[in-house]
């Protein structure tokens, strides 16, 4: 939401507003197809066990049929891990196009993304969502890339595209004990497609689609797998992008049609090496900028894909990452040691017009934020692999990360809709401070530390039990500037800077895990699991409330939860059928919410009392038959406060009310056919759907930012043929029935803005490998 005023959670800005001129030249490029010939050679009766198999195709990187994962920082099957986790593999990936996690979301219904555009998404997991600080961690391979929102209604996640990966693992329920703060209810890993030692290989992928009453938009992808020394060395370096797909049009006083496009490049390299049997090696770096070029959303009261904005309303995302593994077997285990450094710049322009009028400010006003985002982490683990029923995992972890932010309210110029600077200090360099109308920048510096430990030891024969804690601690200073106060334009511009914020406090908290596991055959397993998470606290910026004469906390306290579940996984029917299936109950309490002022300028940051949620998740994957291939998947999400709300929160959360974007009921499904046309050749044909059910923005309609989202259904589809493996050709349609769902919603002052996905698109794919 677009405010004039906001606190800072101590963030954000070396602002980079220039990036990302050459997306196109990326746009022949696109997925290769590995992964299809390893499908082709595993056995009929494979199934991607607990992932959600795309298109028509099974999974190849199996392990009697369950995909192995490293979740638990040592390999296992996920039928026998004591936790519910899914784990989607990158063919399935490909087959449906599901590079963003907007789109991956749809091959899984218990994963949630609450969208806000090209760069902004919020992931659920089992019905915890909330502001502050994300409640999922996000991983790419051992690299942490969790987001911090740029305002308090979405985490900020950052949408690395997920291409040329040999899978996604979603890891439901708290994972704080290995994967520590803001894992309280999941994890995300990102695991990428590592070298080929011994073979050279290549391939790529392009596409172009036409999307209703808009752009058209392209996408590629390319990737290079060579050996440098056979056995010993190796690098696979891929490289994505895609161009245009905008349907949103501005109306008023100066039109425009499919202001949206977008923008995304980007790539990866990464460098194995196993110097001895004994040793591995690898490095990784990868580049991604994102871009668009206008207004993401439609206003709900001019109708769907019609936004008014005076201002144009552009956003732009540099991320850059690397990192370096070592794993040495020690004989008893494996050593593993490693390090990455993230960072992402981010600067985005919103439209903030309805406020400033109501405010008697009568100009197009646009709301420049930037956020620098910058992480170095370490880890040094040791997972055993003793000769006996127990197994041991110890590690310890130090990270430090710095934020850096700016605001700024600046007054646009009538004829481009862009103000002349980005922040304050760029326009008193430039000579228009007078464009100022309110502005501040702030940063927050988090030094964390932690050990952790998880025992397991086999009881008996079947049984296994497991015990795992982690002791965490952070030393967080923060600090806000005011740089100008709320003005009109014909005040006077403030000449210095002014300290409204200045903490420095330290925080400690302790993640439990406690697992039983039953194999009572070798098709099916059984599991109960007790596990507790938990996401730091911070401070709001009192003082600038204070200025607008708006009283708020000066801190908001860590929450905290615990998961308790049971559930079973199992083989039937000779191995043709897989079901998942868990049951859980959450107790959270101290909630992180966001609040906003009665005029609809501020937000901060509030702490909620008790919230209870009980839910199902089942999971069916099934092949019936040679060459026809089903997966679908149900969740069930009852998440409820369990009291009324404190008495000094501005929301009236009553006993019984919904958490904000939680839906009870959702599903996703995929059906696909292959079949042998000739010797050499291949046809398939297959869809994907998923459902999302009615939510809101707030506890209940007593909050003037009180919406409903409607439930949606999407459904789409493929058709194409396979040339020996080494070719395909496909068409598709995505949003087959054209529908326009509310994916995210950003309600302020500034008005009831939607953010859906784009309309029914129909395009051509082809790709080759060698």
């Amino acid at each position: 939401m677009n405010i004039l005023v906001r606190q800072s959670i101590g963030r954000a800005v070396r602002l980079n507003g220039s990036a990302l001129a050459i997306a196109a030249a990326t746009l022949t490029f696109a997925s290769a197809a590995y992964a299809q010939e390893a499908a082709a050679e595993a056995p009929d009766s494979a199934i991607d066990a607990p992932a959600a198999a795309g298109g028509s195709q099974v999974a190849s990187y199996s392990q009697g049929g369950a995909i192995v994962v490293t979740a638990t920082r040592r390999e296992a099957s996920t039928q026998d891990l004591p936790l519910a986790i899914t784990a989607v593999d990158g063919e399935a990936v490909d087959d449906a196009a599901a590079y963003s996690f907007e789109s991956f979301a749809r091959l899984n219904p218990s994963v949630q993304v609450n969208n806000r555009g090209v760069g902004d998404n919020q992931i659920v997991l089992r019905g915890i969502s909330s502001a502050g600080k994300p409640t999922v961690g996000l991983y790419y391979d051992e690299a942490i890339i969790t987001g911090l929102g740029l305002d308090g209604g979405s985490d900020n996640q950052p949408n690395i595209q997920l291409h040329d990966v040999e899978r996604v693992e979603v890891l439901k329920g708290p994972q704080g004990t290995i994967f520590g703060a803001s894992s309280m209810s999941g994890t995300v890993r990102v695991i990428a497609n590592k070298p080929n030692l011994y073979e050279f290989r290549g391939g790529a992928t392009g596409s172009g689609a036409l999307v209703e009453d808009g752009n058209g938009l392209l996408r590629g992808e390319a990737f290079l797998d060579a050996p440098i020394v056979s056995g010993a060395a190796g690098v696979r370096a891929v490289v994505w992008g895609n161009s245009g797909g905008g349907y949103i049009d501005r109306i008023g006083d100066r039109p425009a049609e499919d202001v949206n496009d977008s923008d995304v490049w980007g790539g990866r390299a990464i460098f194995l090496a196993e110097p001895t049997d004994a040793v591995t090696l690898t490095f990784t770096a990868l580049h991604q900028e994102t871009g668009a070029d206008g207004s993401q959303y439609f206003e709900f009261d001019q109708g769907a894909y019609n936004a008014t904005s005076p201002t144009v309303e552009t956003f732009d995302d540099n991320i850059d990452l690397y990192s370096a593994v070592a794993d040495v077997d020690v004989g008893v285990g494996t050593l593993t040691a490693t390090s990455s450094y993230f960072e992402r710049d981010m600067l985005q322009r919103r439209d903030s017009t309805p406020t400033a009028i109501r405010f008697g400010i009568p100009v197009d006003l646009a709301y420049v934020e930037g956020q620098e985002l910058t992480n170095w982490t370490s880890e040094v683990r040791f997972s055993s692999d003793f000769a006996g029923p127990f197994q041991l995992l110890l590690g310890g972890f130090y990270g430090e990360q710095r934020v850096d932010e700016s605001t700024a309210a600046l007054v646009a110029d009538e004829d481009t809709g862009l103000p002349p600077c980005i922040d304050a200090r760029e326009c008193r360099a430039l000579g228009f401070g007078a464009a100022d109308i309110n502005s501040g920048y702030g940063s927050v510096d988090t030094d964390q530390y932690a050990v952790f430990g998880e025992a397991n030891l086999e009881i008996i024969p079947g049984l296994t039990g497991t015990v795992g804690a982690r002791y965490y601690k952070a030393d967080i200073r923060e600090q806000t500037i005011q740089t100008q106060g709320l003005r009109f334009p014909t005040s006077p511009v403030q000449t210095e800077e002014v300290l409204t914020l200045d903490t420095d406090e330290s925080e400690d908290k302790v993640s439990y895990n406690f697992a039983l596991a039953w194999e009572a055959t070798t098709a099916t397993t059984f599991y109960g699991r007790v596990a507790s998470g938990f996401r730091p606290g911070g401070a709001n910026n009192a003082a600038a409330a204070a200025d607008q004469g708006i009283t708020v906390p000066a801190q908001y306290e860590a929450d905290e939860l615990w998961n308790y579940e049971i559930g079973a996984k199992s083989w039937l029917l000779d191995r043709l059928l897989y079901v998942e299936l868990a049951l859980y109950h959450i107790d959270w309490s101290n909630q992180q919410i966001s609040v906003t002022d009665p005029g609809g300028t501020f937000v901060y940051i509030s702490n909620a009392g008790k919230t209870e949620v009980n839910g199902v998740e089942l999971q069916i994957n099934a092949q019936p038959a040679k060459g026809l291939s089903t997966s679908f998947g149900v969740t069930y999400t009852d998440s409820t406060l369990a009291e009324d709300m404190p008495s000094t929160a501005e929301v009236a959360g009553l006993d019984g009310d919904t958490l904000p974007y939680s839906p009870k009921w959702a599903f996703a499904g995929q059906l696909g056919y292959e079949g042998e046309i000739s010797s050499t050749v291949e046809g398939y044909v297959s869809t994907d759907f998923n459902y999302r059910g009615e939510s809101a923005t707030s506890f209940n309609d007593s909050d003037p930012n009180y919406a409903e989202l409607d439930d949606y259904f999407l459904l789409n589809g493929q058709v194409g043929v396979r040339f020996d493996n080494h070719a395909d050709v496909s068409l598709f349609v995505d949003n087959i029935l054209d529908t326009v769902p509310q994916i995210g919603l950003r309600i302020s002052g500034d008005g009831y803005r939607v953010y859906t996905t784009r309309p029914r698109t129909i395009g051509l794919r082809a790709s080759f490998d060698f």
